[in-house]
This record gives C-alpha cells, sequence and structure tokens, in this order.
C-alpha cells in the first residue's frame, strides 16, 4: 500500500492542477516529492541481500 502514496497524492496534486486549486497543488507535489525522498533514503541506505 506504502508504493500506491506517491501514485495517490501525485493525483491528487494534478486533479487540483486542473481545477485551478494552485495552493493544493503545490502542496501535494511537495508531499509526493518528500515521500519519494523517503523512500528512496530508506532504499538507498539498507543492506541489499543477494545470493551470489
Amino acid at each position: 500500500m506504502i508504493m500506491m502514496l506517491p501514485f495517490l497524492t501525485g493525483l491528487a496534486a494534478v486533479w487540483f492542477g486542473m481545477i485551478g486549486k494552485r495552493r493544493p497543488c503545490v502542496a501535494f507535489w511537495l508531499i509526493t516529492l518528500l515521500v519519494f525522498a523517503i523512500w528512496c533514503q530508506f532504499h538507498m541506505t539498507s543492506p541489499l541481500a543477494l545470493s551470489l
């Protein structure tokens, strides 16, 4: 479910942009970028368990 969060917040940002609500649109884009940054930090710092 957490993988859907950036897509849902991005969808909300696009929707608010289409109906002309600028402040919620920018807020949802910033939330989306924050979620991506947190998710990247989590995945880039965790050890990769490969069996070679």
